[in-house]
C-alpha cells in the first residue's frame, strides 16, 4: 500500500490524541489538511494539544469518514510567518474565525509526519486491514 491510498481516506474531520508531560492523554477534533505526505493542522500556541506537542512531539489521528484511518505522527510546531501565510487559504473551515490571521502570534501550525498508517476499510469478507509504513 502507498502513502497516496491511505491519504485518499483523510478527508473531513479527525480527532487528534496527545500525550501531556506527565502522562494524561488528550483528544481533539481537528480539521487537518493533507499536503504530499504531511498533514498540516492550524492551532492555537496556547491550547492544550500545542503545550502536550511541546513536552511530547508525537500523536496519532483518527479518520472514519470513508474508512477507519489511523495514523501515528511525530509533530513538528512551525511558527513561521510565511509558512502561515502560504497555507492560510485552502482549509475546511475559514481559519480567521479561529486564529484572527496569519500573523497572528498565538497561531502555530502542527507539522505532522506520519509514521505508520492503518486503514479498515471494507471487503468482501469482512473488514480488510491494510498497514502502511514510510519506505525511507
Amino acid at each position: 500500500m502507498e502513502w497516496t491510498d491511505v491519504a485518499a481516506h483523510l478527508v473531513g474531520l479527525a480527532h487528534l490524541a496527545t500525550v501531556s508531560g506527565d502522562g494524561k492523554p488528550h483528544v481533539a477534533i481537528v480539521s487537518p489538511r493533507v499536503e504530499g505526505d504531511i498533514v498540516w493542522i492550524g492551532a492555537l500556541r496556547s491550547s492544550k494539544k500545542v503545550r502536550n506537542v511541546t513536552a511530547r512531539p508525537v500523536g496519532a489521528l483518527v479518520w472514519s469518514r470513508t474508512a477507519e484511518a489511523y495514523v501515528d505522527v511525530t509533530i513538528e510546531i512551525v511558527d513561521l510567518v510565511s509558512e502561515k501565510r502560504r497555507l492560510w487559504e485552502g482549509w475546511a473551515y475559514d481559519p480567521a474565525v479561529f486564529f484572527a490571521s496569519p500573523d497572528n502570534e498565538d497561531y502555530v501550525l502542527l507539522r505532522c509526519t506520519p509514521i505508520s498508517a492503518t486503514l479498515m476499510t471494507a471487503g468482501d469478507r469482512g473488514p480488510l486491514r491494510q498497514r502502511w509504513k514510510p519506505s525511507r
